[in-house]
C-alpha cells in the first residue's frame, strides 16, 4: 500500500513539475510543453500507466483488509460477551462429556463454547450475523442505514476478490443492486470503493464499541494514542468532522487513502 501511495505522489509531483515547466517557456514554446519537453511528457506517461495499473490491486488489498478486520472484531467482540453473560449461550445444542472434560474450568469452557458459537456464526452472511446479534445481544450492530448499506457492499465485494477472483456473478449484482453489471466481466476495485468501506466500517465499529462495552461490562480498548487515531474520525460522530472527499483520478483517490492512514 505504501508502494502505491508513494507512486501516486510521485506522479503528482511531477506532473505538477512539467506544468510549472510549461508555464516558464510558455513564450517559447507556442506549440505547447510537450514539444518543448517530449521526453519528459513520455516519462510522465509511463508513470502514469504504471499507476493506474497498481491502483486496483492496491485497492483489493486495502478492502480486502479492512472486511477481515472488521469481521475479526465482530468475533472478538461476541465472544467478549458471551464470556461475561454465558447464560446467552443458552441453546438446544448439544456437546460431548468430552467436550466438556477437555477444560480445566468452567470459564474455560463457557470460552470455548462462545468461540465455537462464533465460529458457526463466521460461515454465515452479514446480515445473519447481525440478526444474531440483535436476538443474543440485545443490540443494533449498526444505526445508520446507509453506513450499514455501504459496509455490506465491501463485503459482498471482498468475497467476490477472494472466492472469484472479482469475477462478477448473480449473487453480486444481486447483493449489492446493480443491475448495469455484466455477469462474468472482471469487477475493478477502486479507491472509492476502499474508502467507502473503511468509513462505514469505522463508523459501525466505533457507535457499537460503546455501547456493546457498556451493556456487557467490556473493557474498552483505548484509542487516543493508537498512531491512526483522529478526533472527529472515530466513533458516534463518524464523518461530521471530515472535509468531503472530492472526486478524481485514481491518484487523488489514493491520495485520500494516505490522509486516512495518516490519521
Amino acid at each position: 500500500m505504501q508502494h502505491a501511495a508513494s507512486a501516486s505522489l510521485i506522479l503528482q509531483e511531477y506532473e505538477r513539475l512539467l506544468r510549472s515547466l510549461g508555464a516558464a517557456f510558455s513564450e517559447i514554446a507556442p506549440d505547447g510543453p510537450e514539444a518543448l519537453f517530449p521526453e519528459f511528457h513520455q516519462r510522465r506517461d509511463r508513470m502514469r500507466e504504471t499507476v493506474e495499473t497498481i491502483t486496483p490491486a492496491s485497492a483489493e488489498l486495502g478492502l480486502t483488509r479492512c472486511v477481515e478486520n472488521f469481521l475479526c472484531y465482530v468475533s472478538d467482540v461476541i465472544t467478549d460477551a458471551l464470556i461475561a453473560r454465558p447464560e446467552l449461550l443458552r441453546t438446544q445444542e448439544q456437546v460431548t462429556l468430552e467436550d466438556v472434560l477437555e477444560h480445566e474450568s468452567i470459564e474455560g469452557f463457557i470460552s470455548w463454547a462462545a468461540e465455537r458459537r462464533v465460529a458457526q456464526l463466521s460461515f454465515k452472511g452479514l446480515e445473519d450475523i447481525a440478526q444474531y446479534i440483535k436476538k443474543r445481544l440485545g443490540l443494533e450492530l449498526h444505526q445508520e442505514e446507509t453506513d450499514w448499506l455501504k459496509l455490506k457492499k465491501g463485503v459482498a465485494l471482498r468475497n467476490l476478490i477472494v472466492h472469484q477472483r472479482g469475477v462478477i456473478d448473480q449473487r453480486f449484482i444481486y447483493v449489492t443492486g446493480q443491475t448495469d453489471l455484466t455477469k462474468g466481466s472482471a469487477y475493478k476495485t477502486t479507491m472509492k470503493d476502499y474508502v467507502r468501506t473503511a468509513e462505514s466500517a469505522m463508523k459501525i465499529v466505533g457507535e457499537f464499541d460503546v455501547k456493546v462495552a457498556s451493556k456487557f461490562s467490556i473493557t474498552q480498548r483505548s484509542t487516543e494514542n493508537e498512531k491512526w487515531y483522529s478526533p472527529g474520525r472515530w466513533g458516534p460522530q463518524g464523518g461530521q468532522n471530515r472535509r468531503k472527499p472530492t472526486e478524481g483520478t485514481a491518484s487523488h483517490e489514493t491520495e485520500k487513502v494516505e490522509r486516512q492512514q495518516k490519521s
